[in-house]
């Protein structure tokens, strides 16, 4: 919903100031589809609301479903889309965002760089996106994000940092930062400008290599910022936040699998306590990598190293939703 453009429409019909905060709530209490159904407004009002303006900014377009997860394809205002995933951890639901349709960077892994850029989302598409589950899960409602979908958060710098006011608001969608994570490719500069916000929201970097020339190879970024400008801004964002970082590490099949590729993680790291590896499996992606066939003499070898490591669990793979596989195609 677009926020500002109702309060004014509200302002401009002299409607009392409590109007706008009680469309307010009940657009970010994930009860209401549409303004229709907002019972404690006036017939006339929900009906002249309905018919200006729409509740949501994005719709439902195709939705999946498996058993621990959820991915939907939204379409947006001027016809394209994106999808955002649903994710049941049992004890908590974790919605992935999406903040770019497409994405500008062509990881070799990943098939929403194969779509390259349309465009970045708006700060009502990324809420929306929210909004849109919890009204899914209604009385239950997401309690974690990962910005891990569609596109670089970071390239989105604006409209992310102001989503997440709204979202952090706790007269909004009141979710804490704690249970925020956002995942980057490695934006140097938004990095430094990330830690400065001195934020408690997690940080997630996509590493996959620790060797420049094979990680320029997997993600074209790291020809842009190097890994040493990389570990620069990491050691100075935990410095500055003294909170621990991610290193996403898809393991791939000869070619970031390697004992060598442990020496170098180990090099990388270096005495940053606050760094841990998160192993991910390759998810099958159209075209793309072989995933590796050393995960037990890999992770055996981060262990003898003393390297602090996690096993992600894949979620969604059967349905295409899981780390890496979002993509749109022409037919949705």
């Amino acid at each position: 919903m677009d926020i500002i453009a109702v309060k004014n429409y509200l302002k401009s019909l002299n409607l009392p100031d409590f109007r706008a905060k009680q469309i307010i709530k009940n657009y970010f209490s994930g009860h209401y589809s549409d303004f229709a159904s907002m019972s404690d407004l006036p017939l006339a009002l929900r009906t002249d609301l309905d018919n200006k303006y729409p509740l949501l900014s994005v719709t439902e377009s195709n939705l999946l479903k498996s058993t621990d997860s959820q991915k939907v394809a939204l379409k947006l205002h001027d016809g394209l889309y994106i999808e955002s995933v649903l994710m049941d951890y049992g004890d908590w639901l974790t919605a992935c965002i999406s903040t770019q349709v497409g994405c500008p960077l062509g990881c070799t892994f990943c098939a929403t760089g194969k779509m390259g850029l349309k465009r970045n989302l708006t700060i009502e598409e990324i809420v929306d996106q929210i909004i849109y589950w919890n009204i899914k899960l209604f009385p239950k409602y997401v309690g974690r994000l990962v910005f891990m979908g569609m596109g670089e958060p970071f390239l989105n710098w604006d409209n992310l940092i102001e989503a997440l006011k709204i979202i952090n608001d706790k007269n909004y969608l009141n979710i804490g930062s704690r249970k925020i994570s956002i995942s980057s490719a490695g934006i140097v500069p938004k990095i430094i400008e990330f830690a400065n916000l001195n934020t408690e929201i997690n940080l997630a970097l996509s590493l996959h290599s620790a060797d420049q020339k094979v990680r320029q190879q997997l993600m074209p970024i790291a020809k842009q910022y190097s890994l040493a400008e990389l570990k620069k801004a990491l050691d100075f964002y935990t410095h500055k936040t003294n909170r621990q970082v991610m290193l996403e590490y898809i393991l791939i099949d000869n070619q970031n699998d390697q004992p060598e590729d442990i020496k170098l993680l180990k090099e990388f790291i270096g005495n940053n306590f606050l760094f841990h590896i998160n192993i991910i499996p390759l998810n099958p992606v159209k075209g793309g990598l072989i995933p590796s066939t050393h995960q037990k003499e890999f992770v055996d070898g981060l262990d003898k190293a003393g390297i602090p490591f996690t096993i992600r669990r894949s979620v969604g793979r059967s349905i295409n939703s899981a780390c890496g596989q979002l993509i749109i195609n022409n037919n949705q």
